[in-house]
């Protein structure tokens, strides 16, 4: 039950924006492509609010039974924490907008890359969580 709480309030209440964003715009008749939508780092923040949210949530327990699986998807999910934040400061840096080297496909694949592989390891983290309970 708590997986389907983390899935709900955590991920879809999370991405709730971005999908707002794009209905908005598809009632407007906007051409923007959902790459456009999530090149400039909306999904990067959400990773990095996910990671860190599992992050402590596994600083909140106090028995693992599994201490080297927690050990390694706390440190993991450190790192994505980081790497996020790091990209998404590029993402929205004052001159990305009309940077001509910016290339916001590849962004936009990244971030899409970065929320698949944070969804994996803080789905995980959470499952594992509700497990040891």
């Amino acid at each position: 039950m708590k997986v389907l709480y983390w899935a709900f309030f955590s991920v879809i209440f999370a991405v709730l924006p971005i999908a707002a964003g794009y209905f908005i715009d598809a009632t407007r008749q906007g051409n923007r492509s959902f790459t456009d939508l999530i090149s400039h780092g909306e999904l990067y923040i959400v990773s990095a609010g996910l990671a860190a949210a599992a992050v402590g949530q596994s600083f909140m327990k106090k028995n693992h039974k599994h201490r080297f699986l927690h050990a390694i998807l706390t440190f993991t999910n450190m790192g994505l924490f980081f790497l996020t934040s790091f990209l998404y400061a590029d993402a929205v840096a004052p001159n990305a907008a009309t940077d001509p080297e910016v290339r916001r496909d590849v962004m936009a694949q990244l971030s899409l890359w970065f929320f698949v592989i944070t969804l994996v390891t803080t789905g995980i983290s959470t499952v594992l969580a509700e497990v040891e309970e």
